[in-house]
């Protein structure tokens, strides 16, 4: 019972531990947890960014993977319509330009 005691702040002892405890975790916050710089947020992002992309990409190829073959319909020739494509002269006469400025 007497090491329960010095976690609460009733007793001297836990008085004092907690004064340490605090004091330390206070340093560990102030000096341990201060910001990174830009560069390193820019390259933890960028480094996110492909693991995303990468993700992504890897899903994506095993989908398209384990996709189940569409059925091929085979009709006969009569059947699919044809369009007849428009006759384009091979070499069309425009008017000459005028290059001497008249």
């Amino acid at each position: 019972m007497q090491s329960s005691a010095m976690l609460f702040s009733s007793s001297k002892t836990g008085h004092f531990a907690q004064i340490l405890t605090s004091g330390l975790l206070g340093d560990v916050v102030v000096n341990q947890l201060t910001p990174p710089d830009p560069v390193v947020i820019q390259q933890w992002g960028s480094m996110i960014i492909q693991f995303l992309v990468a993700g992504v990409t890897i899903w994506a190829t095993i989908r398209k993977a384990l996709q189940k073959p569409e059925a091929v319909v085979k009709v006969p020739a009569d059947v699919v319509p044809v369009i007849a494509a428009a006759v384009v002269p091979s070499a069309v006469s425009l008017p000459a330009a005028d290059v001497t400025g008249e």
